[in-house]
Order: structure tokens, then sequence, then C-alpha cells
């Protein structure tokens, strides 16, 4: 009997392989969507009549689409289902590709950058619930292959733009593989998405709360890991964004190689995501989270202090393993951990905070960045000032997490 029960449970989950693939593809091209403006900014640059300041305010506007959206895209998961919505996510992600494929100015570019935003929140608010509701026992697997595209897709894209200059070519092929999997998660069979019942919730909350020993405190620890969610988060972005133009610029390598340290840090990341999903089945999840963060903070410090090529390889390749690879989901797992009973409210704090972190990270950098080595350097000092917090706060919560019995 269980030898057949696993069998069926096996034919079921084989059903929802469509599905999965349309999800890693659609985080694919999501991949190459966010890092395709810097990648391709000299060009945006002279489309859009504007400079370095301007392609930071074009990403920000990404943060302010995800912040606009990031609460709205939540409750229509549950309400209107994951297949609705992750439709929503994707119509959104052609609309940015090509709003940026039209846009001929930089007021223009930022509508189309609004879009960029919504598809980050309906995706991910129906994408990770889809594949955990598919594929129930190997949910954590089925969703870490979701960054691991992400970083596939970010590794190769700047090999794209060696061979093919055009802006135009690259975002139309983008544009034609999300019709096609528009079309292929449109025919996908969805699974049953779980009714939560009053009852179910108070049953959740009586028994997954232990009452022995302090527990966690929401204002100080809750706020302080919300807060890291906000800090992690800015660490891997910036440089993500800003790496090709420290290249360039402070360490004057030619454009491809300024370019190719996007692939050192994507191929990094995508390493880590299947090493991080191991350790943290043997290592509580905030001692890695510690390790992580002081490697980031040592990397980016010997990156502003010592600008070298070589440098900057090995910031690229740290950043990416220690603080694009995993480590935010660390910190989401931590939470969820103190606060079992108060998942959905805390989830949806940290993933706002990061949101923020989408639109307050390029803001501030449009404000300092030009052409000049030094107004580059001055960004990846902020990044270096902001990775320095989250480890004085991850000590913080290190010290505190020795009194819970977590």
């Amino acid at each position: 009997m269980e030898f057949k029960a696993k069998r069926v449970g096996t034919m079921k989950q084989k059903q929802y392989l469509p599905l999965a693939l349309g999800i890693y593809i659609n985080y694919a091209i999501l991949g190459m969507a966010t890092i395709v403006v810097s990648q391709y900014g000299t060009q945006f640059q002279a489309l859009w009549h504007t400079d370095l300041k301007g392609i930071s305010t074009v990403i920000a506007m990404i943060g302010i689409g995800r912040l606009i959206t990031i609460l709205v895209a939540g409750y229509l998961s549950d309400r209107l289902g994951r297949k609705g919505t992750m439709l929503i996510g994707m119509v959104a992600q052609i609309i940015f590709l090509l709003g940026l494929f039209f846009s001929t100015n930089l007021i223009s570019a930022c509508v189309a950058a609004l879009f960029m935003g919504a598809t980050n929140s309906f995706g991910d608010t129906a994408s990770y619930p889809a594949l955990t509701d598919a594929f129930q026992d190997q949910a954590a697997s089925m969703n870490s292959l979701v960054k691991a595209a992400m970083s596939l897709a970010q590794f190769v894209l700047p090999f794209i733009v060696a061979a093919e200059p055009s802006s135009k070519f690259t975002l139309l092929a983008m544009v034609l593989i999300m019709v096609f999997d528009i079309v292929l998660i449109a025919m996908a069979a969805f699974a049953p998405q779980p009714v939560i019942t009053k009852a179910t919730k108070v049953t959740t909350t009586t028994t997954a709360t232990p009452t022995d020993g302090p527990r966690p405190s929401m204002l100080i620890d809750g706020s302080l890991l919300i807060l890291i969610g906000f800090t992690l988060s800015f660490t891997f972005y910036i440089f993500s964004q800003y790496a090709p133009n420290f290249g360039s610029a402070v360490v004057k390598l030619g454009a491809n190689n300024a370019k190719s340290l996007i692939s050192w840090y994507a191929s990094a990341s995508l390493i880590s995501v299947f090493i991080t999903s191991s350790l943290v089945t043997k290592v509580k999840p905030i001692k890695l989270i510690f390790v992580y963060t002081l490697v980031s903070f040592l990397a980016l410090l010997q990156m502003v202090l010592v600008p070298s090529a070589a440098g900057a390889r090995l910031t690229a390749i740290a950043i990416g393993f220690f603080a694009a690879g995993g480590i935010w989901q660390l910190g989401l797992t931590l939470l969820s951990q103190y606060f079992p009973a108060q998942k959905g409210k805390v989830t949806g704090y940290y993933s706002f905070a990061t949101a923020l972190t989408f639109f307050v990270g390029p803001l501030v950098s449009s404000f300092i960045i030009n052409d000049t080595a030094v107004s580059v350097l001055h960004v990846f000092q902020i990044d270096t000032a902001v990775t320095l917090l989250s480890l004085l706060i991850v000590i913080i919560l290190m010290i505190r997490n020795r009194r819970f019995q977590i």
C-alpha cells in the first residue's frame, strides 16, 4: 500500500512538471531583465539622452513598482489564484521589455520600469506558493531551483551582450520567450490551493509556538530581522547593478570584461544556492548568516580600499556566493522560526523591506554616481557601510539567539 501511495504521488507530481518548467523559464528571463538596463547602460544612456544618474533613476522605479504592488499581489494570489496572479506578472514583464524596446526618453523608460517592479511582486507571491502546493515533499529544492534559474540566466546575459551589442534584438528575443512561456503556464496544471479556515489558524497558533523559556521579541528581534531583509538585499542588489561601472570606471577594464563581473557573480550565486540549501540542514541559520555577512563585508572592504581588477573579480565571486546565493532566504527562515504563528504577516514585512531596497539603493546612487571613478567608488563605499550594518545587526541577533530554544 505504501509503495502504491508513493507511485500515485509521483504520478501526480509529473503532471506539474510543465508548471515547474514554466516558472523556471519565467525567472530566467526575470533574472536577465533585472540587470539588462545596467548591462546595456551605455546604449540606453544614448537612447534616452541621459547619464548614469538617469539609469539609476530607471532602476529605482523598479523598486517603486514593487513597493506599490507587493501587498496587492499577495492578496490576489490567495483570492484570484496562483495561475491568474502569475500570468499578470508575466504580462507585466512583457510590457517592461517592450517599454524598453520602444522607449526614446527617460520618462517612458521610468514608466516601463514600474511594470518590472510589478513583475517581481506578482511572480514571487504566485510562483513560490504554486511550487510548494505542487511539490510538497520537495518544496525546498524546487524553490531553490528558482534562484538557480535566475543566477544561470544572469551568468549568460553578459556573454549575450558581448555577442549581440544591440539591446533591441535581446529584448525582442526575451519577449518571444515570454510569449511562449505564457502559453505554457496557461496550459499547465496547478495543484489545488490549500484552504485555511479559522479553525486551522487557531490550531496552528496553539501548536507551533512553544511556551517554555524566553521567546523572541517582535519589537526587537522581529524588527532587526526585517531590517536585515533590507540590508542584505542592498548588498547584492547594488553590486549587481553597478559592478560593470566599477570595472570600467575604477579599475579600467574593457567594456566586455567589466560586464563579465556579473558572470562571476552569477556563477558563484548559482553554486551557492545548492551548497547553502544543504548547509542549512546542518548549521543554525543565524550562524550561516553571520559567516556569510562577514565574508561579504570583508570582500567589499578590500575592493574599495585596494581597487584592482583581480580584487573586483574576487569580490564578485564572494558577493555572488555569500550575499546573493541564499542568505536572504536564511533571514526569512529564521524570522519564520521565531514567529511561526505570524508567518504570513512577518513574511510580508520582510518582503516589503526588500522591495524598499530596490527603490532606495538606486535612488541614493543616482544622487552620487556619474562617469567618474570617484563617484562609482562612493557608491560601493555606501554598499560596504550597509553591509557592515548588517554584520552589527547579526551580532546582536546572535547574542540574543542564545537565550532562545530555537
